[in-house]
């Protein structure tokens, strides 16, 4: 990772002197993504398709909230032939983008010969006031049909209340993380500092807390995971998800039956915390291009970085949730009918070859290893009755 000074707004470079001239990395990563007024998310200021910063699934088309919706139906069905036929069931997405994945399947829901709607209403989980604005205007239309969408705080849901599914897609991947970094044989948590002078940002080390060491010590006897790893050399750094945990454990709290859907950039904890991946995996978007320098640009670009899989997979079961599978984005879609999806779009726009090419394009990006196709798939479930069994196509 480029580690060469970058230039700063004003706003941060005050925050940072304020807090005395050094921050973690985490505090870098949560002030340039979620501050309310400059922060990339919580001003609202991200751009969320072709001609933004980068795409996400369901930015490409409505074709990807059309096959996820045809998983969601199918488990609503599940739930209502099962002890759940007398409830409202809630369809809940975290962080929802621009909107367009909940545009999308309401659109597909509404076009069910089966008759959800009634029996069902959506909620939108948004932290970042800028984003909801986006929200309500891409839905403004569903919401003046009548749709029962409802935007609500976290902690405005009450505890073991939810029956239904909820979803978060491409949300995890920007949870801020704890950089750690290997340095004169220690290992340091990396910050992020500011030159008074020049207001310049160059990453500096600091000590590792004791809660942040009881985690890798943990990782370490829970799953075998070393950090640094063997044959390690200096300079070596990644990411530590420490938010991962948290934010599960306030979801499972909310579900009194449901199942829990994280579409999300994932790697095996073997790759992501070799010695040969030295720098880790957080990257910046903006302008359609990825950028290893995290310090350009702050509050103006998308950062994200992969989750672990196992750690991942690992703190959801010791909450309780169980794990009905895990799957690759691009498998997932085929089973879900995407081949047949592609073959309608070019029966159907036959006269307009254009607009098919577009589509087309769009559809294979979603399956497309290189592209948005490796995005890993975890379907977990929490159920009052455990052997309740839930069948789920996209895992076949």
């Amino acid at each position: 990772m480029n580690s060469l000074p970058a230039n700063n707004p004003d706003w941060l470079v005050k925050k940072i002197i304020k807090m005395g001239g050094t921050i973690c990395f985490y505090d870098y990563m949560k002030f340039v993504l979620n501050d309310p007024i400059n922060g990339y998310y919580g001003s609202g200021k991200a751009k969320l398709d072709f001609r933004g910063d980068f795409v996400t699934s369901p930015s490409l088309s409505d074709d990807f909230a059309f096959l996820v919706g045809k998983q969601i139906e199918d488990w609503l069905i599940q739930f209502k032939s099962s002890f759940l036929s007398n409830q409202k069931l809630a369809v809940i997405e975290f962080g929802a983008g621009d909107g367009s994945f909940m545009s999308g399947l309401i659109k597909y829901l509404l076009g069910s010969s089966n008759n959800f709607l009634k029996g069902v209403y959506f909620v939108i989980i948004e932290p970042n006031k800028g984003m909801v604005k986006k929200q309500k205007h891409k839905l403004e239309e569903l919401l003046k049909l009548g749709i029962d969408i409802l935007w609500k705080g976290l902690e405005e849901l009450e505890e073991n209340n939810i029956n239904g599914i909820v979803i978060a897609n491409e949300v995890l991947d920007v949870l801020p993380v704890e950089r750690i970094t290997f340095s004169n044989g220690k290992l340091f948590r990396q910050g992020v500092s500011i030159d008074k002078k020049s207001h310049k940002l160059f990453f500096n080390e600091m000590p590792i807390t004791s809660e942040l060491g009881k985690s890798i010590e943990l990782a370490k006897s829970e799953l075998g995971i070393t950090i640094p790893p063997e044959d390690v050399f200096e300079g070596w750094t990644t990411e530590w998800h420490v938010d991962n945990s948290k934010w599960l454990k306030a979801i499972y709290g909310k579900i009194n039956n449901g199942i829990l859907l994280i579409i999300d950039y994932a790697k095996e904890a073997k790759k992501y915390y070799s010695s040969k991946n030295s720098d880790g995996t957080i990257v910046s978007y903006k302008n359609q291009k990825m950028m290893n320098n995290v310090l350009d640009s702050p509050g103006n670009c998308d950062l994200t970085s992969h989750i672990c899989i196992e750690t991942l997979i690992n703190d959801a079961e010791t909450l309780g949730f169980n794990t009905v599978g895990i799957t690759k984005q691009g498998e997932a879609l085929l089973a879900l009918g995407l081949a047949e999806r592609l073959y309608g779009i070019q029966k159907v726009f036959k006269d307009d070859l254009s607009h098919a090419l577009l589509r087309r394009e769009a559809l294979l990006r979603l399956v497309d290893p290189l592209c948005l196709g490796d995005f890993k798939w975890f379907v977990f479930k929490k159920f009052k009755e455990k052997k309740m069994n839930i069948n789920s196509t996209c895992l076949r």
